[in-house]
């Protein structure tokens, strides 16, 4: 794979906040020898000139780059997804691609994946030393400190939340010999007539491409380097390397005039040959898988869905280990859980995006913890809350008065019925509902009965009754003008009676739909305003919009016109309307 070099194509404003590094210069062993001068003011690796043609995806890439802010997309997944568009894996030939450039790119990902997920940032990394040796000797003498107790080297492990797992690193080995002058080869470089210090420049140059042809292949696959790439400043991390090559090699920290270049432009050209080495390699597929940068950010992706997941778990957990005291605790517990639930399938399809990422590095697909429990407890919640909120209408009818006897047995037996489905329940719930359904009972036992009355009594069915003996609904919509348009569906029972389903409330669609059996017009002949009004009561908001007047006399006329209007919707019900009007 050719590594083009990427200086002349990114923005001077990208090299100074990420890399800050100079043009793509290469080198493993090395005679140093004395270089010449240079403007400080141009690239430390001017003594190399490589005029390479530029690549399509290189110059895309560059364009891209200079566009892309990771704080525009609102979940890492997206960054994810943009960052993958942007490295254009599906979309050039792997061959075609800057190595260095894509390394650029993952790491500035990465290190926006860091800055908002508290997950990664406890996440310690090894110290450059020790992934530098001086050969032929062992470690160095700085690398020993690394392996001291207080800083062995130690890489993140992704099962874990917070592990550190020690681990032998095999450290770059940079081997660089003092020049030593020779009258010899200064008399064959005269016989031969090249310029002495022309000769000097070009063996440089040819063992700094050595250094980095190396380093490139140290860090193919080497997802520690990885790390210490993206956890670690690039300036702050050049100097690193500057410091250890000035520490083990001590003929580098000797000024002499023989020394052209001064000691610090051999430092220079030393870490940077290395450093561009690294990134070249930490940007390279190491086939089947993907770059060792791309490999760390599939880890840390994984750690940060693993981390996800198993809070929402905690909190799932937690909730569903609650024991609900009263129908508005049982909706705090219900909401709660379903947010979590929300939460926890939001996560699971940025998963589903991001697992192409994931597996094309190579590893395996996260487990997520089983919700098992806590889905059960949901569902255990949702047959509560309906459980109470029939309880809560039942009581609602009970408190109608008169309370007739006949009426009275069945909201009772509507209450056994409630009392057999418990076992739809989990243990956690039964005391709940057997406090609400108990409590119920005893308030409807202590109401007073009065005597039932075979003619002038306006018969309500339960709305589970009247539910179960209607086969079709026919929906009317209706506008009043003063309140929002509402629905109500009418049907009729086997015993051809006026049955209506809509909303208990008008200005609250949601709150359920009950089910009554409509009374003839003519059950209002005897009744007063006051008993229509408690009679209405009974029915969905709806029917009292439509039919209630301010006087008993313009009640029953309206509520007659809306009960025919209901009726002949309903086919069977058309001669009996037809009757009505008869008799009327």
């Amino acid at each position: 794979m050719e590594v083009s070099s990427p200086l002349t194509k990114i923005p001077a404003n990208f090299q100074a906040r990420d890399i800050n590094r100079t043009e793509n210069s290469k080198a493993c062993s090395i005679d140093v020898l004395p270089l010449p001068s240079q403007d400080r003011e141009e690239p430390s690796g001017a003594l190399v000139k490589t005029d390479k043609p530029k690549t399509p995806a290189g110059e895309y890439l560059t364009t891209a780059l200079m566009d892309f802010d990771p704080d525009q997309f609102e979940s890492f997944a997206a960054v994810a997804d943009g960052a993958n568009k942007l490295l254009m894996l599906r979309l050039e030939a792997r061959k075609v691609m800057d190595t260095m450039l894509v390394s650029r790119v993952r790491i500035l990902y990465i290190r926006s994946l860091l800055a908002r997920s508290p997950e990664l940032q406890s996440i310690k990394v090894s110290p450059v030393e020790c992934f530098l040796e001086k050969a032929n000797t062992g470690r160095s003498r700085s690398s020993s400190r690394g392996n001291s107790p207080g800083r062995s080297p130690v890489h993140f492990d992704s099962s874990g939340s917070n592990a550190l797992v020690a681990e032998h690193i095999q450290g770059f080995k940079v081997h660089i010999k003092q020049e030593k002058k020779s009258k010899l080869s200064s008399i064959v470089l005269k016989l031969r007539g090249i310029d002495q210090e022309t000769w000097r420049q070009h063996v440089t140059g040819g063992k700094l491409r050595e250094i980095t042809e190396d380093a490139k292949a140290f860090a193919v696959g080497n997802k520690a380097l990885a790390a210490l790439f993206v956890h670690t400043p690039a300036g702050e991390l050049q100097r690193q390397i500057r410091s250890w090559l000035a520490e083990n090699f001590d003929f580098l920290s000797v000024s002499g005039s023989d020394a052209v270049g001064g000691t610090s432009g051999q430092l220079e050209l030393l870490s940077t040959a290395i450093m561009d080495g690294w990134m070249a390699g930490l940007g390279a597929a190491q086939l089947p898988n993907t770059d060792a940068l791309g490999q760390l950010l599939s880890d840390y992706t994984k750690r940060v869905y693993t981390s996800q997941m198993q809070h929402l778990k905690d909190i799932a957990g937690t909730l569903a280990m609650e024991e609900a005291e009263d129908p508005a605790h049982v909706n705090k517990l219900r909401s709660a859980l379903e947010s979590v639930d929300h939460k926890r399938r939001k996560i699971l399809r940025q998963m589903k995006s991001d697992m192409a990422l994931m597996m094309k590095s190579g590893g395996s697909p996260i487990h997520t913890p089983s919700t098992a429990a806590e889905d059960a407890r949901l569902a255990s919640l949702i047959s509560l809350d309906e459980i109470l909120n029939q309880v809560k209408e039942i009581m609602r009818e009970a408190s109608l008065s008169p309370l007739k006897k006949l009426r009275k047995e069945k909201l009772l037996a509507s209450l056994d019925a409630l009392s057999e489905r418990m076992p739809s329940l989990l243990e956690i719930d039964h005391p709940c509902a057997q406090r609400q359904i108990l409590k119920a009972r005893r308030d409807i036992e202590s109401m007073s009965e009065e005597e039932t009355h075979p003619s002038g009594e306006t018969r309500f069915l339960p709305s589970s009754a009247a539910r179960s003996e209607v086969n079709q609904w026919n929906v009317l919509q209706f506008n009043t003008g003063s309140t929002p348009p509402f629905i109500i569906k009418c049907g009729a029972n086997s015993n051809s009676e006026l049955v209506i389903k809509a909303d208990a409330r008008v200005q609250e669609p949601k709150g359920g739909e009950i089910v009554r059996t409509l009374p003839p017009p003519s059950a209002l002949t005897d009744m007063n305003y006051e008993e229509i009004k408690q009679a209405f009561d009974q029915l969905p908001e709806a029917v009292c919009l439509l039919a209630l007047a301010r006087t008993a006399e313009g009640t029953r006329a309206r509520y007659s016109r809306l009960y025919r209007t209901l009726a002949m919707k309903v086919p069977s019900l058309r001669d009996s309307v037809v009757e009505l009007e008869k008799g009327a």
